[in-house]
């Protein structure tokens, strides 16, 4: 019975903004405060650009996220992030549309409260527009204070130790939050967060609380740093103009502000307008007048972003939000939305969320992880929900509290040839569905062939892969494919046994007696004669067990004096010459003779005698399955049509993969030089480059059993050449199969011990 466990885990949205670098200030700084009012926010990229370029120091840094959503200014060409080639999100959007296609959301920081005591302090403060004081933004940028009261925040905040300051106390709002010590709204975005935290390669880190001054209210450079710093480790950040700060530094509380703020007894003061002798300036006479009791040390930054060492300043212990885990007994059913850690109820006005799903199957003998590539529409698995397959390759899905009414998902888990119908004919390439040519897709005779081979081993890779690079039977499979006579394609234990002998002295494994059988002694070794006789026969079992060879007998007709193979449901007390068609009795005591199999002879051999390409593409599908650790599915070769009416494909692919979630296509060939036989105008090659342009699969490999005049590299340098400066470049790897060899002689299938 096919099961599924299906684990899901909520997570705040994750977003990424490339920004042109002189943006308007007060859009970007309406920017940097709407990341800070939801969950998660507090660490959404924003990528300062200049001149449509993406410097190489970003393009390191980005490496490291997986945006749901990626926006950009309407300055930018969305092209130059795509070509990146590291995003997967649900679209790309531009920030400055009006209205927006997709609205900056996510759940409110406010619903964070309800993970502090009830005597906690909280200041709200309204109509504080009316002062038009110059610190209102240096309030809302550093402590969530709003001009106004907002309904939410009322409402959250009820059953709190809450102030209210108004017009009237705004002077005061320094005194208030040194003495009450209030929850710092700007933090509450900062929790049960899930993205990466870098770690600087030669930036100290020594120090956890930084003040960036910026020069005046136009320096986009001070609040691209200030925003951007939290991406790499540290604990709390201050963003201040000059002006503001004279102001502040007026007020006998505001030392007090810093000094409650962070426990680190340095604060590193910082600025990318200012130079480094005007920032000392500010430290000499005004920050150390204030009774903020702490160090204030000079450290302005001359190179930011940060080289990255890694993304390891987040451990999963933080990530807040756990998962559930789920089973489902078939591939289509319902299973439950966890619930927020936070918030029982998500309401006021739409907001969201992401839930990331795992999903794996698992069998009697197997477990397999589903996950998928990139191009899937995840909208035919998670039923009409907006969604995409994240870096990890598995599914992630917008929740949308004003739309989500159900406390379940309806769940679809596709078989691999319904997922690779979508893959082949409706890609989703940079989040939009893309309609391809390849309206229809099926099977074929070598597609038959190669899963009738396949179903013969219990689709069991491990065994054809031992089998098909021994030589020792690759060497009988191909001998009794080949003979022509009426009883060529069988073979007797004993004649197995006389063969294996030679073959193991060769190689100096055993040594034979004067007569030629082995010398070791029972008792002394266990390669001795009667545990080669027992291992040789297990494994011949093995063989007839996977229905590889077949069991029968050589039998010959007393009338007409012809010998045929009779398979051994064929035999009784008297049997029917396949001959002269006259009966005969059945001998006594026969040898077993063993007759390989068909299915096996046509994977191997074409009835003209020629090699069959399809013993390539299976030795190169159990080479992709043998380097799959969690996820492996697989398709026989496939016909793609771009005609509902006609017989005839217009492509064919001879390898066709899942791999850890990455698409994997190829051509498969047993000579390289075949890569560039053309048919009707066009070689193999040509065709492989059609469909990857289509279907954007994630590698393209290239395989052969035999490589002549080093033609598989000239395939792969010509395919590469197909894609030279073409907005998408697959990866093309060459694979040159492992020819057979004595390696495994000896080994378990040979002793039986």
């Amino acid at each position: 019975m096919e099961q599924f466990q299906i684990t899901s885990r909520p997570r705040h949205l994750r977003f990424v903004f490339f920004v042109d670098e002189n943006y308007p200030y007060e859009t970007l700084f309406s920017l940097v405060h709407d990341n800070q009012n939801i969950w998660g926010g507090r660490y959404n990229p924003i990528v300062p650009v200049k001149d449509n370029i993406i410097s190489d120091r970003w393009k390191e840094i980005l490496k490291f996220y997986d945006p749901d959503f990626v926006f950009y200014s309407k300055e930018i060409d969305p092209e130059i992030i795509k070509q990146l080639r590291i995003f997967n999100p649900c679209g790309y959007y531009n920030l400055d549309d009006q209205p927006r296609w997709v609205n900056i959301s996510g759940v409110n920081g406010f619903y964070f409260l309800s993970e502090f005591h009830a005597k906690s302090r909280i200041i709200l403060t309204t109509e504080t527009w009316k002062t038009e004081s110059p610190l209102l933004p240096y309030y809302k940028i550093n402590f969530g204070f709003e001009t106004s009261l907002i309904e939410h925040e009322v409402k959250l905040s009820k059953d709190f130790d809450r102030k209210i300051v108004g017009e009237k106390e705004f002077a005061s709002l320094n005194k208030f939050i040194s003495e009450l010590r209030p929850i710092n709204q700007s933090h509450l975005s900062r929790r049960n967060i899930n993205t990466s935290i870098l770690r600087s390669k030669n930036y100290t880190g020594n120090y956890h609380f930084e003040m960036v001054i910026a020069k005046e209210k136009s320096s986009n450079a001070d609040l691209f740093y200030f925003w951007n710093r939290m991406l790499f480790e540290l604990r709390n950040i201050l963003y201040v103009t000059v002006e503001e700060l004279n102001l502040l530094c007026a007020d006998e509380n505001f030392g007090q502000v810093l000094y409650n703020m962070d426990w680190d007894n340095s604060i590193l003061v910082t600025s990318q307008s200012l130079t480094k002798e005007e920032v000392q300036k500010i430290i000499d006479n005004k920050l150390r007048m204030t009774k903020a009791n702490r160090r204030f040390e000079n450290g302005r930054t001359e190179s930011f972003p940060f080289e990255v060492q890694d993304a390891l300043g987040l451990f999963e212990r933080n990530y807040g939000e756990v998962s559930t885990v789920q089973t489902l007994h078939s591939r289509n059913g319902l299973f439950h939305l966890p619930k927020l850690s936070f918030a029982n109820k998500v309401g006021f006005y739409p907001q969201g969320w992401a839930l990331d799903i795992q999903i794996k199957e698992i069998g009697e003998h197997h477990q397999n992880e589903f996950t998928l590539p990139l191009t899937t529409e995840t909208q035919y698995i998670v039923k009409r929900i907006k969604g995409r397959v994240n870096r990890s390759r598995n599914i992630s899905v917008i929740i949308q509290n004003q739309q989500t009414t159900s406390d379940t998902l309806e769940i679809n888990i596709p078989e691999f040839k319904s997922l690779l119908r979508q893959l082949t004919s409706r890609p989703v390439i940079h989040g939009e569905t893309k309609d391809t040519k390849y309206i229809d897709s099926g099977a074929h005779d070598d597609s038959n062939k190669l899963s009738a081979f396949l179903k013969t081993f219990n689709y069991d890779f491990t065994a054809i892969d031992d089998f098909f690079t021994d030589k020792f039977w690759v060497t009988i499979f191909e001998e009794l494919s080949k003979s022509k006579k009426v009883i060529g394609d069988s073979i007797l234990f004993e004649e197995v046994l006389s063969r294996c002998r030679p073959e193991l002295a060769a190689k100096g494994i055993v040594e034979l007696d004067e007569n030629g059988k082995l010398a070791g002694k029972k008792g002394e070794t266990f390669k001795n004669e009667e545990n080669l006789e027992l291992g040789l026969k297990r494994t011949m079992k093995e063989l007839c067990d996977y229905r590889v060879f077949l069991k029968g007998f050589n039998l010959k007709c007393k009338k007409c004096s012809s010998q045929f193979w009779y398979h051994i449901n064929e035999v009784k007390e008297t049997i029917s010459c396949k001959g002269c068609l006259e009966d005969f009795q059945f001998p006594v005591e026969p040898k077993f003779a063993y007759k390989l199999n068909d299915l096996i002879k046509n994977n191997i051999f074409q009835p003209s005698g020629l090699r069959d390409g399809n013993l390539t593409v299976i030795r190169t599908l159990v080479s992709m399955h043998k380097r799959s650790h969690q996820s492996f599915y697989y398709s026989p070769q496939l016909n793609l049509y771009d005609n509902h009416y006609s017989n005839h494909p217009c492509a064919e692919i001879d390898v066709i993969c899942l791999s850890e979630g990455q698409l994997i296509i190829g051509e498969a060939k047993h000579k390289s030089p075949d890569f560039f036989a053309k048919k009707k105008g066009k070689n193999s090659l040509d065709t492989l480059e059609e469909v990857a342009k289509a279907i954007r699969p994630d590698k393209i490999i290239l395989s052969c059993y035999e490589d002549l005049n080093n033609k598989l590299e000239k395939a792969k340098q010509y395919l590469e050449g197909k894609f030279y400066k073409y907005d998408y470049t697959p990866e093309i790897e060459t694979l040159q199969l492992h020819t057979p060899d004595y390696f495994h002689l000896g080994h378990h299938r040979y002793f039986y011990h």
